[in-house]
C-alpha cells in the first residue's frame, strides 16, 4: 500500500484510476515556512518536508496494525506554477487570479511538481513492530503549458466559477479551464499534481509496483 501525503483530490483522483492501492495522510507541513528564491529547489523541498512529515506519523494514524504492515511506501509532492520567472501558488483573491488570467492569455507558462517517494528496503519488524523507510527518491517533473488568447470577459467568467482560486497557478487542466489550455508539452498527469509515468518507473525499479496494484 502507498501512502500519499496530500489532501489533494487531483492526485488521489490519479492514484485510483491508474488502479495504485493507497490511503491519505495529510501532512502537517506549513508550507509558508518554506523559502526559496529557486522554484525548482522550493517544490523539490517542500514534497520531502511532506514525506517526512506523514513518514513519521504513520503509526499515530488511525491504521490498523495488519494495513501497517503492508504499507510499501510514502509519497510527497508539491506543484508550483512558473510564469514569467515568478511563482504562482493558490490565487489569494478574486482580484489577483483575473490579473494572473490576463497576462497568461496567449502566453506559456511551465507547471513543476516536486515528487519524494521514501520507502521501505527492509520487512515489517515484529519485535520493534518498526518500518525502515530507509529509501528514498526525489525528482522535480516540468510540463510547458501553453494558453489560448481569453477576454476580459471570459477570464472573469472562469474566475467566477471558484475553480482557478484551488489550483496551483489558478487553472485546472482536469477542469473548466481545460478550455484554456491550447497545448502542453510534456506529463500531462504532471500539471494535476503527480506524474503518473515517474511514479510508475520508480516503484517498478524498487520493485514495489506489483505490490500496490
Amino acid at each position: 500500500m502507498l501512502i500519499l501525503a496530500s489532501s489533494s483530490k487531483a492526485r488521489r483522483d490519479l492514484l485510483i484510476k491508474a488502479g495504485i492501492d493507497h490511503k491519505v495522510i495529510v501532512s502537517d507541513v506549513d508550507e509558508e515556512k518554506f523559502e526559496k528564491n529557486d522554484i525548482i529547489s522550493l517544490v523539490e523541498l517542500l514534497a520531502e518536508a511532506k514525506a517526512n512529515n506523514v513518514v513519521s506519523k504513520v503509526f499515530t494514524s488511525p491504521l490498523e496494525e495488519n494495513s501497517i504492515k503492508i504499507i510499501s511506501a510514502v509519497l510527497g509532492c508539491d506543484s508550483l506554477f512558473e510564469f514569467e520567472g515568478e511563482i504562482y501558488g493558490k490565487p489569494r483573491n478574486k482580484k489577483e487570479a483575473i490579473c494572473r488570467w490576463e497576462k497568461m492569455s496567449s502566453r506559456i507558462g511551465y507547471l513543476h511538481t516536486g515528487h519524494c517517494l521514501r520507502f521501505r528496503e527492509n520487512s515489517w519488524n515484529q519485535t520493534t513492530k518498526s518500518i525502515d523507510f530507509s529509501g528514498q527518491v526525489k525528482v522535480v517533473v516540468t510540463t510547458k503549458i501553453r494558453f489560448s488568447e481569453m477576454n476580459i470577459d471570459e477570464i472573469v467568467k472562469y474566475v467566477e466559477t471558484g475553480e482557478p482560486m484551488k489550483c496551483a497557478g489558478g487553472f485546472a487542466l482536469d477542469g473548466i479551464g481545460g478550455m484554456f489550455i491550447k497545448e502542453i508539452e510534456g506529463c500531462y498527469s504532471n500539471v494535476l499534481g503527480l506524474s503518473l509515468p515517474w511514479l510508475r518507473y520508480v516503484l517498478k525499479k524498487f520493485d514495489l509496483l506489483n505490490n500496490l496494484i
